[in-house]
Formats: structure tokens, C-alpha cells, sequence
């Protein structure tokens, strides 16, 4: 019986650490319509802008100047009766794209260079924090198990004489 309590207690500490380990080599989740709709939100709200949604964003693929295409969220905001566009990439949260032209035949920006260039500096890591909290609880959760295992594999025959 000793036996294959140890065996068991083992496989627990192994399986418990292994879990824990692949949490974390788990990629973070792509991003949702409406995650994508708030990072485009705080980044004109970072900038001192307020808007509102028009549709519901699509997912797009994204070429940047230099670089391989990326998927990315267009998300198209009102902003003082323009409608302006931003793209958020899917996997990261961050905008890549800020098309801010308005008025007529596109010949202004509703953004400053300096405003412009905060915007692209932003990044909503709020996906990315729950995918983080999601792996502290698995790991110290599999810790427990782990010392138990090992507890019990090691004084089992404390335990069951």
C-alpha cells in the first residue's frame, strides 16, 4: 500500500508542476470585439478625446511599412463628428495603426504630433493581466499540490503503518 501511495504522491508533484509550467508556455488570448472596442476607447480617452462606436469592429489583416501582415481589429470612432480609424492588434492589445484624417477630402488630423505619437505608445494590458492572475492562482494552487505530493511520498510510511 506504502507503494502506491509514494507512486501516486509522485505523479501528483510531476502532474502539478508540469501543469503549472504549461500555463504559463500558453499563449495569451487574442483579444474580443469588445476589448478591442476598449483599447481603442482609452487610447483617445489617454489623449484627451471622447467618442463613440459606430458598428461593430472587424478583424482585419494589418501590413505595416516594414514587417509581415498582422491580424488586427479596425475599429471606426466618432470623435467631434468625424469618424476616424483605429486598429488594435489581436494578439498584443496595442494599437498599429491610427488613421485620424477628417474634414473634407481628408485634409486635416484631429490629433497634435504629440498627441499622435501618445496614442501609439498606448496599450490596454488588460487581457494580458487576467491571463497573468489566471497563472499565479494555477501555480501556487499546483505548488500546494506539489508539497503535498511530496510530503506524502516522503512520510507515507509515517502515515500508513
Amino acid at each position: 500500500m506504502r507503494a502506491v501511495v509514494r507512486v501516486i504522491s509522485w505523479v501528483l508533484l510531476f502532474g502539478a508542476v508540469g501543469a503549472a509550467a504549461a500555463a504559463w508556455f500558453t499563449p495569451q488570448p487574442p483579444l474580443e470585439t469588445d476589448d478591442a472596442e476598449s483599447v481603442a476607447l482609452g487610447a483617445l480617452d489617454d489623449v484627451g478625446f471622447s467618442g463613440e462606436v459606430t458598428g461593430e469592429p472587424e478583424l482585419i489583416s494589418h501590413t505595416p511599412d516594414s514587417g509581415d501582415p498582422v491580424a488586427a481589429w479596425a475599429v471606426f470612432v466618432d470623435v467631434d463628428d468625424d469618424t476616424i480609424e483605429l486598429r488594435v492588434q489581436e494578439s498584443a492589445g496595442q494599437l498599429v495603426y491610427v488613421d485620424d484624417r477628417i474634414g473634407t477630402d481628408d485634409a486635416d488630423r484631429l490629433l497634435t504630433d504629440d498627441e499622435f505619437e501618445q496614442i501609439g505608445d498606448y496599450r490596454d494590458d488588460a487581457v494580458f493581466r487576467d491571463w497573468v492572475d489566471r497563472n499565479v492562482a494555477g501555480t501556487v494552487a499546483a505548488a500546494l499540490i506539489a508539497v503535498s505530493g511530496f510530503v506524502i511520498a516522503k512520510r507515507s510510511h509515517r502515515l500508513w503503518r
